[in-house]
C-alpha cells in the first residue's frame, strides 16, 4: 500500500511523541485500516532496530490501557471514544511499550554519560616514601622526603631533568619513584637523562629518580612509548613483569604489556633487542618490526608492520585495521571504563577499519563501528552489549 508523506510522519510522531498529540486526532487517525497496518510496520522497525521485547502480558497491558482510558472519560465523551480507543489496544501493545522503551533507552543513554569516566591528562604519582601525589593539568614543583626538584608541567606533563635526592649520605642507593595511570587516563612524563615517556590507560611505570651505575632501568606494566636518550655507555632497559626486557641504544618504541602472558614491542626508530630473562637470549628488531614475546613458551616472533597503529593512541587516536571486535573492545574498555558482553561468541572475530579521535565520546565511537562493521551495540550504564 502506498502512504503519504503526513501518513509516515504522523506514524512517525505516534512512536516517538504520543503525549503531545492531540487523542481525538489520534482515533480518528486510527480508524482507517491502512494507518493501523502502516504503525504496525513503523512498530515492527523499531523493535528490530532497538531489540525491544513486545512479548510482554498481554492482559496486563490491556488493564493497564483501559485505565488510561478511563480516566481521560468525561460525562461528555461518547461510546465512539471508547470503541475508537479499542482499536488503538489493537497496536498499543506496540506502540505504547515502543514508546516506554525509547523514552527509556534515552534516560539510560543519558544515565551513562554521567556514569562514565571522562578521559583525559591524568595519574598518580608515587614517591619514595609511599606518598601518593594527584598530578593536574598546572606547574609545581613536587619534593618528597628523599626527592626534590622534581617539576610538573601543564603541558610537557613531570620532568625529572634536574631532580635530586636529599643528603648526599645516601651514596649509591637507587630511589624509586611510580606513576600510575588510571582507566581513562593518560600523562607524558620526561626521565632524569632526557628520555620521553608516554603512559596510556591502565599503566604503571616504575623509574629511578636518577640513573646511577651501568644501565638505566624501569619497570613498566601496561603500555608505554619511549623516546630513549641516546648513551652508547649506559644502556636503557624496559623490564616487564612477564620475564622479558626490552634493550635500547637511543631509539623511539612502544611496549604493550595489557595481555597476561605476552609482550608486545614495536619499533619506529632505532634498534632494540628483546631479551628473554629465562634464557638470556636476545632477539634484534629493525625499525618497523613487531616482536611478539610470549611467556608460556619463552619464544619471540618477529613481523613486519606499519607502526602507526600500535602508537597512535599517544597523539589521541585510536587506529584500527581489520582488528578483531574483541581486541577493539578491550582497548574501548580500558579507556572508557566500561564492561563488554556478546550476544554470542562470532561476533567477536568480526572486524572494523577506521581511525578515531580518542576523546570522541563512546557513543559516536560505537555508531561508526555499527555503520561499517555489522554489528549493533546497547549500552546502559557502564555495560555494553555487543549484538
Amino acid at each position: 500500500m502506498r502512504y503519504t508523506d503526513e501518513d509516515i510522519e504522523f506514524a512517525n510522531l505516534i512512536l516517538t511523541d504520543r503525549e503531545n498529540l492531540d487523542d481525538a486526532k489520534v482515533v480518528e487517525w486510527m480508524k482507517d485500516s491502512g494507518h493501523v497496518m502502516l504503525l504496525k510496520e513503523f512498530a515492527t522497525v523499531y523493535q528490530k532496530r532497538m531489540n525491544i521485547d513486545f512479548n510482554r502480558d498481554k492482559k496486563e497491558e490491556f488493564a493497564r490501557l483501559e485505565n488510561t482510558i478511563q480516566e481521560r472519560k468525561s460525562r461528555r465523551m461518547t461510546l465512539r471514544w471508547s470503541v475508537a480507543a479499542s482499536v488503538i489496544l489493537l497496536v498499543g501493545l506496540f506502540v505504547g511499550r515502543a514508546v516506554d522503551e525509547w523514552r527509556d533507552l534515552d534516560e539510560m543513554r543519558m544515565l551513562a554519560k554521567t556514569e562514565r569516566i571522562v578521559p583525559g591528562v591524568k595519574a598518580e604519582l608515587i614517591l619514595s616514601t609511599g606518598e601518593r601525589v594527584c598530578l593536574a593539568q598546572r606547574s609545581e614543583f613536587i619534593e618528597g622526603m628523599k626527592e626534590c626538584g622534581i617539576r610538573n608541567d601543564s603541558l610537557a606533563g613531570l620532568n625529572y631533568v634536574g631532580a635530586k635526592i636529599q643528603g648526599e649520605e645516601m651514596g649509591e642507593e637507587i630511589v624509586y619513584n611510580t606513576m600510575q595511570i588510571p582507566v581513562g587516563g593518560f600523562y607524558q612524563l620526561k626521565l632524569a637523562d632526557g628520555t620521553k615517556v608516554w603512559l596510556n590507560s591502565l599503566t604503571q611505570l616504575r623509574f629511578p629518580v636518577t640513573f646511577t651505575g651501568e644501565e638505566r632501568k624501569v619497570y613498566l606494566t601496561g603500555e608505554a612509548y619511549f623516546e630513549v636518550t641516546r648513551d652508547s655507555v649506559h644502556p636503557f632497559i624496559v623490564a616487564t613483569d612477564e620475564g622479558m626486557e626490552v634493550k635500547v641504544y637511543g631509539t623511539e618504541f612502544n611496549v604493550d604489556t595489557y595481555r597476561k602472558g605476552t609482550v608486545r614491542t614495536t619499533l619506529v626508530h632505532g634498534k632494540v633487542g628483546i631479551r628473554v630473562s629465562a634464557t638470556g637470549e636476545e632477539v634484534r628488531l629493525s625499525p618497523n618490526q613487531v616482536a611478539l614475546f610470549t611467556k608460556s613458551t619463552q619464544s619471540v616472533e618477529v613481523e613486519n608492520v606499519d607502526p602507526y597503529g600500535a602508537i597512535a593512541w599517544k597523539d589521541g587516536k585510536f587506529v584500527f585495521e581489520e582488528e578483531p571486535i574483541e581486541e577493539i573492545m578491550e582497548r574501548l574498555s580500558r579507556w572508557y571504563d566500561v564492561k563488554v558482553f556478546y550476544a554470542n561468541e562470532r561476533i567477536k572475530k568480526h572486524t572494523f577499519t577506521g581511525i578515531i579521535t580518542r576523546f570522541a565520546d563512546i557513543s559516536d565511537v560505537l555508531h561508526l563501528m555499527e555503520e561499517t562493521a555489522a554489528v549493533e551495540f546497547r549500552v546502559q550504564g557502564n555495560i555494553v552489549t555487543v549484538k
